[in-house]
């Protein structure tokens, strides 16, 4: 009698353990699309466009807003309807061997077409103090969607 009880303890924790990751698991999937930034109903990826920063070693790019709709996380990539959207972006340089980290915000306008993906690039020059941002499409990453230029960048403030 005392051996059934046991067994029947070990298997009751073995599919609470089942079940608990297989719901981690779950959630852990869905975080992992582009975050909805639309009002409506969820659409196919074919009738909507997608904004995500690029990918680029030492220079962070981070979308703050779009069409002054404040993203309070870090979302990788968002989801919009096709039109004309404003991002306002930050772009953080954080090389090892400068003395600090430097900054600047931008807001970009393009055009977004459905099914279409957009990647936001970012690049900073140090010793000239300054920065180019542009959007280029999925379709045609050599063309610039829009490009443009930042000056007098600055550094990050120290909180020493």
């Amino acid at each position: 009698m005392k051996s059934t009880g046991i067994a029947f303890f070990k298997i009751a924790r073995q599919f609470h353990l089942f079940l608990l990751s297989v719901l981690v698991l779950s959630l852990l999937l869905t975080a992992c699309g582009p975050a909805k930034k639309y009002a409506g109903p969820t659409l196919p990826d074919n009738e909507i466009a997608v904004i995500k920063p690029g990918d680029k070693m030492f220079t962070h790019v981070s979308i703050l807003s779009v069409d002054k709709i404040r993203l309070y996380t870090n979302e990788s990539s968002i989801s919009v309807h096709p039109g004309t959207h404003t991002v306002f972006i930050e772009a953080v340089l954080d090389y090892p061997f400068l003395d600090s980290d430097l900054y600047f915000n931008q807001y970009l306008t393009f055009n977004a077409e459905a099914g279409q993906g957009y990647t936001i690039n970012v690049t900073i020059l140090p010793t000239e103090k300054q920065g180019v941002s542009w959007v280029t499409s999925d379709r045609d990453p050599e063309a610039f969607v829009v490009k443009k230029y930042a000056m007098d960048i600055v550094p990050l403030p120290s909180f020493d």
